[in-house]
């Protein structure tokens, strides 16, 4: 098995990360990188380089084809009831986003509670904003499709339209750690 992936077959971050730098790692021309932020400063370190392709170009991003979801997550561990929130959907590449975009974030008192995204350039993690409910509650983000609305998500390099069914595979812990299906916090 190979500790990453370089074709639509095999999309794998390097599997020796841990998921908080996995949700950093993104596919550039040049090889998988890690993405680092220094105060106003983003850094791009290549974790593994790949063999460049015909006339130099390399072929990683293409190789890989539309930006595709790695996981969908609560951007903290807790909110209290009427936080500003946010569910970060993490992409393998960077991507654009129109704005306007949206998804569901199931309340078990409140039911469903639309999650926005705001206009994007060059990310791969794709913030979705929302009022928490005023109500004691649990929150939960499941298996879903991303609803575009008037907007869009694509590609940065290319504009190819993006993934925007978020698996059960990509729904992570609060935080950003671990793996689920369910990614559920509670609101006192």
């Amino acid at each position: 098995m190979a500790l990453w992936g370089i074709s639509t077959d095999d999309e794998s971050k390097p599997k020796w990360l841990t998921q908080e730098e996995k949700n950093r790692t993104i596919a550039k021309d040049d090889g998988w990188n890690l993405r680092t932020t220094i105060g106003a400063r983003i850094q791009d370190e290549i974790l593994v380089a790949t063999t460049p392709g015909t006339l130099g170009v390399n072929v990683l991003s293409t190789a890989l084809a539309e930006a595709t979801i790695d996981a969908v997550y609560f951007a903290a561990s807790t909110y209290a009831q009427t936080d500003a929130a946010k569910v970060v959907v993490v992409y393998n590449e960077l991507v654009n986003v129109t704005g306007g975009e949206t998804l569901v974030v199931t309340g078990s008192v409140t039911g469903a509670i639309t999650a926005t995204a705001g206009a994007q350039t060059g990310v791969n993690q794709v913030e979705f904003d929302f009022t928490v409910p005023s109500a004691t509650e649990t929150l939960s983000i499941g298996a879903q499709s991303i609803t575009l609305n008037a907007g869009a998500i694509v590609d940065a390099a290319g504009g190819a339209a993006s993934d925007v069914t978020i698996g059960a595979g990509d729904v992570i812990d609060a935080g950003g750690a671990g793996t689920g299906g369910t990614a559920t916090i509670d609101v006192a």
